[in-house]
């Protein structure tokens, strides 16, 4: 086959070039059973013992937790918190038995500024409800208060009460006129309050309006949205073209397609799927994911956005592309037709699609690591890559018919550009709604 550069400036420089309509000369792929059953249970046995190391490697680490009894974090350079904390917060807390308190100021000592962000994410303490000086409080509950909580609150909040929920947080920042306050029990939407207004309020709310458990909530549907969309971005879309021609280059009997078109999904998915295993570490060892969620919805918005100015401006090189090398090496391995060759070229296509979708890849892993546990966040990194391959899926599901297949090669290549254009505003978009999540 004749090696011809793409014009619509996918991820890939190069393409296979015309779907053969007939076999290609010298090609007898073998498809046995057997063989299919000893890949796909050693990718298997690889995504398995990943799994369980992983989670092994994050059950070992010391959790970050709230001390038993009051601490404060507080800035001693501030005039107002000096005065807050000591004629109005110390008295309310040692009214409620609580002493000695353990003060710390993270401007003389800057590991408690670190400890005080670290808490924080540990929590999952939305930047919005974080304060210059915050109290944590833990008995059989723990309670948060976010800058200058009134006494008369602090009290109502430590006090048992019927409907108060096992966690709380009460946020008011203003060292001036106090107007109002939020109430926020670690879950569901906070809700504001005049100052004046009891914590049984809350509780009253609360009870009427059962806050949403992880996992109910936005983040099912945001993890199945961008890992579709991740599936569907134009780097990995080109890998579905050159996937089809692989297909039809093999000429094998039908059982024999399917069974080399899953070896090489699944090679897809297990790469894909210990990226982000490995990133997901990575997060969970800064301690702070969501930094690395809003680093990644920028990257994402900002690749998104060199996407569509390449669509207006065709000049404009793309910087994710597979390398040439890369392609060369995928290509000779696609076109030898065998069960193996298809599991190794679908390895390196997994790990040379990265580089396209890693912005997304990075904002989904840190909004999953900032929201639930390990093994929710594990569960979720398993249904993503599931959504990841779902176009890969529903092309070996069509591509016994050939005739779709071609037309579906050709509507691309004509409209590779619009295409490209979606996906790259549908990123934007993806990018910017975790970004709003977790900001």
């Amino acid at each position: 086959m004749e090696r011809e550069t793409n014009p619509n400036g996918s991820c890939h420089d190069h393409s296979l070039g015309a779907l053969p309509e007939t076999p290609l000369p010298g090609l007898r792929p073998r498809h046995s059973r057997a063989q299919f059953v000893l890949l796909v249970a050693g990718m298997s046995a690889i995504l398995l013992a990943a799994s369980v190391v992983a989670y092994l490697v994050a059950s070992s680490r010391t959790p970050l937790t709230v001390p038993v009894g009051a601490t404060v974090y507080y800035n001693e350079a501030c005039g107002d918190c000096a005065v807050y904390l000591n004629g109005e917060l110390l008295p309310a807390l040692r009214e409620r038995g609580f002493d000695p308190v353990v003060v710390k100021d993270y401007i003389n000592d800057r590991r408690y500024r670190a400890e005080l962000t670290a808490l924080n994410d540990a929590l999952g303490i939305p930047f919005t409800l974080q304060s210059h000086l915050a109290t944590f409080i833990r008995t059989d509950r723990l309670v948060v208060f976010e800058g200058h909580v009134p006494a008369p609150l602090v009290g109502q909040s430590l006090a048992p009460a019927a409907g108060a929920p096992p966690r709380l947080l009460l946020y008011q920042d203003s060292m001036g006129s106090i107007i109002s306050y939020r109430a926020w029990a670690f879950a569901g939407v906070p809700q504001e309050y005049a100052i004046s207004e009891p914590i049984a309020t809350y509780y009253s709310w609360l009870s009427a309006n059962p806050s949403t458990e992880f996992g109910s909530g936005p983040v099912l549907p945001i993890v199945l949205a961008t890992g579709f969309l991740d599936g569907l971005n134009p780097c990995a879309f080109a890998v579905l073209l050159f996937f089809v021609s692989f297909l039809y280059a093999v000429r094998a009997p039908r059982s024999g397609v399917l069974r080399a078109g899953s070896l090489y999904i699944y090679a897809v998915f297990l790469v894909y799927f210990l990226i982000g295993l490995g990133l997901m570490q990575a997060i969970l060892l800064t301690g702070d994911p969501h930094f690395m969620a809003k680093l990644g919805s920028a990257l994402v918005i900002g690749l998104g956005g060199l996407t569509l100015s390449s669509v207006a401006f065709p000049k404009i090189p793309l910087l994710a592309r597979m390398p040439s090398g890369a392609w060369t090496r995928v290509r000779s391995l696609l076109m030898k037709g065998s069960m193996p060759s298809a599991t190794v070229a679908g390895l390196v296509v997994g790990l040379c699609t990265f580089p396209c979708s890693g912005g997304i890849y990075v904002a989904i892993l840190g909004f999953l690591a900032a929201k639930g546990s390990f093994l929710e966040g594990l569960g979720y990194l398993y249904l993503y890559n599931l959504m990841f391959v779902v176009p890969l899926i529903a092309m070996l599901a069509v591509v016994s018919n050939r005739r779709v297949a071609v037309k579906a090669a050709q509507w691309e290549r004509s409209n590779a550009r619009k295409f490209k254009a979606v996906m790259a505003g549908a990123m934007v978009a993806m990018g910017a709604v975790i970004l709003a999540l977790v900001w």
